[in-house]
């Protein structure tokens, strides 16, 4: 193998590199520790992004409150009440909070079909 690094070919596409090159345009390692390196790296930005992904997002604060569990559940349907009731003392009325308060019941019958009273910590 460090013969083809020498003349400046790599073996997978036949591509010349320069000598000591440790990767081909090709995506072939010269270097199996670099190749293990690379993939670790990708590994560990694709498992942060999951982490990310679920922190983002349109309904994020709405997952976290399902996450919660049914101590999350109870608060996102007292918030939807307290809105709408003071959303409609002041004459107007939002479509929100019984959105809001939906998706707060299904998180407490959740939370007690899943024993998650309080929610759950994240595991590392």
């Amino acid at each position: 193998m460090t013969e083809n690094i020498m003349v400046g070919m790599c073996p997978y596409c036949g591509k010349e590199v320069q000598p000591g090159s440790v990767k081909c345009g090709c995506g072939y390692y010269f270097d199996q520790n670099a190749y293990k390196q690379a993939v670790e790296k990708r590994e560990k930005f694709a498992k942060d992004m999951e982490v990310e992904k679920d922190d983002k997002g349109f309904f994020a604060a709405e997952k976290k409150g399902i996450n919660a569990g049914v101590l999350g559940g109870i608060v996102m349907i007292v918030i939807a009440v307290v809105w709408f009731v003071v959303g409609y003392a002041a004459g107007r009325i939002f479509y929100y909070p019984p959105i809001l308060c939906i998706i707060g019941i299904y998180a407490v019958i959740k939370g007690l079909a899943t024993g998650n009273l309080s929610g759950k910590k994240k595991e590392a």
